[in-house]
């Protein structure tokens, strides 16, 4: 697999903090080394249950007209997760760390490409479509492994190819559910690929099959968008400022896309989280324990196709911090829950 960007246990080493008496998640998660021939496969006779992610971009974002940040939540969060403590209630040998997938080279002609130059919009669309090809295929081999893809940092673009890999992987003809915590729908118009119309576009391609959008924001999703959500079939949705009582909503929303045959995705954007560092930071969204709440309730009332945490985009080492420790929390919160499902 040569997209994905693996770490050497030297690595992992120099990034998690050995304590006498303690044990971290760094000192006992699988790798999938560098310079190695080993595959997903091997993993799930050892144990493995889930493969962790990164994808350190920001393309389909400014093809949003959003500002860049979001490349560096997967840093943060491999700072902070792998020195988490592997104790009795999560082993950190249930997860493979595959590293992240390489975008350097796109990356770098996004961050060049001026905002101001003629069809500036236009090539970003282009570069979201390569990124797709390199998501989608890693996902899928996760995905045949038997291992639960965990993908964290990058824009919500990457909802389409996750979802892509996902449902190729089962060989899902009509795609996977997914429900998604957010305060946009993203469910915009297929313009061109960017963080706005991942699910519309998996939608159109087959490989969404039935989407709830939770804790959409009122004022910050179009009227054009609601109708095309309205006209859609298996496609709902629910406003924050509607919910009185999250655990009486949230249980409407989990029967609507709960299926014991088609798995379901578990999507949290990390700008739906009230004051987070991300690409649209709200002083108005879900707090942190509802959000780990929220993903505790979905993976262990669904029948969970993966993890996915995009957005979040720290600017300094305080905000790396908290990106860092909120998204190890959903992690952590994600994996016990679906072991005990």
């Amino acid at each position: 697999m040569a997209s994905v960007k693996r770490l050497s246990v030297k690595e992992v080493k120099a990034i998690t903090k050995v304590r006498k008496g303690e044990t971290k998640i760094g000192e006992q998660v699988h790798l999938l080394e560098a310079k190695t021939k080993n595959s997903f496969d091997q993993f799930k006779d050892q144990g493995a249950e889930f493969c962790l992610l990164g994808i350190p971009e920001c393309i389909g974002v400014m093809g949003n007209m959003g500002k860049p940040g979001a490349e560096r939540g997967w840093d943060a969060f491999l700072s902070s997760f792998l020195n988490v403590q592997s104790n009795r209630f999560l082993k950190g040998d249930v997860f493979v760390l595959a590293g992240s997938i390489d975008v350097s080279d796109i990356q770098s002609k996004a961050m060049e490409l001026d905002m101001g130059s003629d069809y500036f919009l236009q090539k970003m669309h282009m570069l979201c479509e390569a990124l797709d090809e390199r998501v989608a295929p890693v996902i899928e081999n996760i995905v045949k492994a038997d291992l639960i893809p965990v993908v964290v940092g990058g824009g919500h673009n990457n909802a389409y190819p996750i979802l892509k890999g996902v449902s190729e992987a089962l060989g899902r003809k009509r795609g996977v559910n997914a429900i998604n915590l957010d305060a946009h729908a993203d469910f915009r118009a297929l313009e061109g690929r960017h963080s706005g119309n991942g699910f519309s576009y998996a939608k159109q391609k087959g490989f969404l099959n039935k989407y709830f959008a939770f804790g959409l924001h009122q004022s910050y999703n179009s009227e054009n968008l609601l109708k095309v959500m309205d006209s859609t079939r298996n496609v709902d949705y629910q406003f924050l400022e509607d919910i009185t009582y999250l655990d009486k909503t949230l249980a409407k929303a989990l029967d609507y896309v709960a299926d014991d045959h088609v798995p379901c995705g578990i999507e949290i954007d990390m700008d739906a989280i009230r004051m987070m560092p991300s690409s649209a930071m709200s002083p108005s969204g879900f707090s942190l324990e509802q959000a780990r709440h929220f993903v505790r309730k979905t993976a262990k009332g669904l029948k969970t196709a993966y993890l996915h945490l995009p957005e979040a985009a720290p600017k300094n080492d305080m905000d790396n911090a908290a990106v860092g420790k909120a998204l190890s929390y959903l992690v952590t919160d994600f994996a016990k829950a679906t072991l005990k499902g």
